[in-house]
């Protein structure tokens, strides 16, 4: 009787354990809805669209068509001979922004900003259960490649033909990778401060002593394999969504984009997702035309912000434009691969 009184105990802790854990990736979390900018406060013109995500999920973006520096805000940062001789606005280029996890489209409209004023239309994507699109749950980045691509979809439904950037931050990233790992009509990726896996983010999290020691013994907890499991295993009876983390990777994306030109941006005091982990993805991707920057002093949350906005700026500005002419626009239906 004691050894059934031990098992339905450890059992009861490892469903109560799983099922907080599943928590964290699902339901409302009303810091993910709040919008913290509007488009007008960056002098942005802009529409609110509508559309699905490739598993149906209903979404909503900004629409911020290109407009050049002259109508005002933030001057163009100076770029290379071979940026100034190749116009974006000529190509019709269009990105799709992918904002982190806790943020909403919001917080990706300093980025979307500089953009525009070079020329590029901004797609400004709420992903799945973020800002005022639908859906109930989250993963790692994995199925949020399916939010971009039904991006992708509805640009080329609005008659958008030009190249198309997969453009995003922190999770956003991890979804940019995937989307050009399942989909050709993505012509470029922009990941900034993506992480290789959750499983990483928890260990670094653990071992950073700036976290509170109650938080870091919780996590500790949440990387036990047993209770790892009952996570997915609640996690799938709640949403129907069975994760494979190691398909789900940011590395196993990076490892299928074979074409696609990838730029990497990491903060170098980021602990979240460590330069480190940035150097192994760039030295793993098979494409030839791939870039690696690492802003100093820059942690997870700030690589564009601060005195080195002006080197994120050129350095996105130069690969756009060394690599976007460099692979014409497919124009075709993208085959999903949602793990």
């Amino acid at each position: 009787m004691s050894l059934v009184i031990v098992l339905a105990t450890a059992l009861g802790l490892l469903g109560t354990g799983g099922y907080f854990g599943a928590s964290q990736g699902i339901g409302e979390h009303p810091e993910w809805r709040k919008m913290i900018y509007t488009p007008t406060d960056y002098d942005l013109s802009s529409e609110v669209v509508s559309f699905s995500s490739l598993d149906r999920i209903p979404l909503k973006a900004w629409w911020l068509p290109a407009q050049p520096a002259a109508t005002g805000g933030a001057q163009p940062v100076r770029t290379s001979a071979h940026a100034q001789r190749t116009s974006p606005a000529t190509l019709a280029v269009s990105i799709v922004m992918a904002h982190g996890r806790d943020m909403n489209r919001s917080g990706m409209l300093a980025r979307a900003a500089f953009l525009v004023r070079h020329g590029y239309n901004v797609l400004d994507v709420d992903l799945r259960d973020h800002g005022e699109s639908g859906g109930n749950y989250i993963t790692p980045g994995s199925r949020e490649a399916l939010d971009l691509l039904g991006g992708v979809a509805y640009l080329r439904s609005r008659g958008e033909r030009g190249p198309i950037v997969a453009f995003g931050y922190s999770y956003g990233a991890v979804a940019a990778l995937h989307a050009a790992a399942q989909c050709a009509d993505v012509d470029v990726v922009v990941a900034d401060s993506a992480f290789i896996s959750p499983d990483d983010v928890l260990k670094n999290v653990v071992q950073q002593k700036a976290v509170p020691l109650k938080f870091r013994i919780l996590l500790q907890f949440a990387r036990l394999p047993l209770l790892d499991r009952s996570t997915d295993l609640m996690f799938r009876l709640r949403t129907g969504v069975k994760l494979d983390r190691n398909k789900a990777s940011a590395l196993a994306a990076v490892r299928r984009i074979h074409q696609q030109p990838i730029l990497f941006i990491s903060g170098e005091e980021d602990w979240l997702a460590p330069t480190q982990n940035a150097h192994r993805m760039y030295q793993e991707a098979p494409t030839a035309h791939k870039d690696l920057v690492v802003i100093p002093g820059a942690n997870h949350e700030t690589t564009y912000y601060g005195a080195t906005r002006p080197l994120y700026e050129s350095r996105v500005l130069d690969f756009l434009a060394q690599n976007v002419n460099q692979r014409a626009s497919f124009g075709t239906a993208c085959t999903p691969d949602p793990y």
